[in-house]
Formats: structure tokens, sequence, C-alpha cells
């Protein structure tokens, strides 16, 4: 069994095309960082309603990714909060397309 490795290159490779398309945003636009990428899900979400799963997914991925900033990028913290963000992100997109 293969262990997926998640950084947040691989969450931005995985995600962010699939996501912005359906806001009609380019994810070229935000740098490639937790920054970026939380930037990018805050501006999908708010095109979103908040009644929208869809929305609390992309929310609770943007605070874990601020949350993420806060860690040491070496801990096992960090691991499981890029975990959450790459299921978090998993369901957004599963919704989306």
């Amino acid at each position: 069994m293969t262990i997926k490795t998640v950084t947040i290159s691989t969450l931005i490779d995985d995600y962010a095309q699939d996501i912005a398309d359906e806001a009609g945003l380019d994810p070229a636009d935000y740098t490639r960082t937790a920054d970026g990428l939380a930037l990018l899900l805050a501006h999908v979400a708010e095109g979103i309603s908040p009644r929208d799963h869809t929305h609390d997914w992309l929310t609770d991925a943007v605070a874990t990714l601020h949350a993420l900033q806060r860690t040491d990028a070496t801990s096992d913290q960090a691991h499981m909060l890029l975990t959450r963000v790459d299921s978090l992100l998993y369901q957004a997109q599963t919704d989306l397309t």
C-alpha cells in the first residue's frame, strides 16, 4: 500500500485547477503557497451559499491552512493538518466537478 505524501504543492496540483475552474478563477493568479491556496479557496467560497456543504469544506480548509502556518512544518501536527486539508478539498472537488 502506497502512503500519499501531502504537501502544499500536491494540494495545489491535485485540487486548485478544478476548484478554481468552477468559480471562473485562474489558480495561476495565486502564489503557490499555503497563503495563496487559502486565498484562492476563500475567493471560491465567497461565491457559494453558506448553506452548501462545499462552502463549509472550503472555509474549513482555509482555517486549517492558517493553523498550519502556526505549526512546525516537520511536525506530526503539520502532517495531520495537511491530511485534513486534503480530505476537505477532495470533498469540495467531488461536489464541484
